[in-house]
């Protein structure tokens, strides 16, 4: 047992699957590189929406997509990859990515995670990329997502409401 601060730490990993977790981590690079293709098996519409650029944006951020699945599993909750998958919204919309394409790349993410990891691990991971997922359908209207009816935003400018 680890003494710190007079307080008896556990040696060695608390939650069940946080080999898995350091597994992830060890192979997070060659994850990272195979979720953009495992997400196009999964719906070949993506690579023909996003040119080559975000597609290597998408390969890039996969590596923090693992860093998230690690965490929540050696974590023991969803906690971690859940706000990670609210928090990265804004910041995919601003690039033009829809949350169906979104929710595709984290399902490649585990599709590519779970061949690295023993059979429960694998399924811990596919519990979390569907938390993950879900967290995206939460914030389905942020403002300047729907497009304006011009003709109701003219009446409303012009009776002073809008403001000029």
């Amino acid at each position: 047992m680890n003494r710190h601060a007079g307080q008896t730490l556990p040696e060695g990993p608390v939650a069940p699957h946080a080999h898995a977790a350091a597994r992830l981590r060890a192979e997070r690079s060659a994850i990272a590189a195979r979720a953009v293709p495992a997400a196009a098996a999964r719906d070949p519409g993506l690579v023909e929406r996003h040119g080559a650029a975000t597609l290597r944006l998408f390969a890039r951020d996969a590596d923090r997509h693992v860093e998230q699945l690690a965490r929540a599993l050696e974590e023991g909750r969803d906690a971690p990859a859940v706000e990670y998958a609210s928090w990265i919204v804004p910041v995919m919309r601003r690039r033009g990515v829809s949350m169906g394409d979104l929710g595709t790349l984290f399902r490649g993410v585990g599709d590519a995670a779970r061949a690295v990891v023993e059979a429960d691990a694998g399924a811990e991971i596919e519990r979390l990329v569907q938390a993950m997922a879900a967290a995206l359908d939460r914030p389905r209207h942020l403002p300047g997502d729907r497009s304006r009816n011009l003709l109701v935003a003219f009446f409303w400018k012009a009776s002073g409401f809008a403001g000029w």
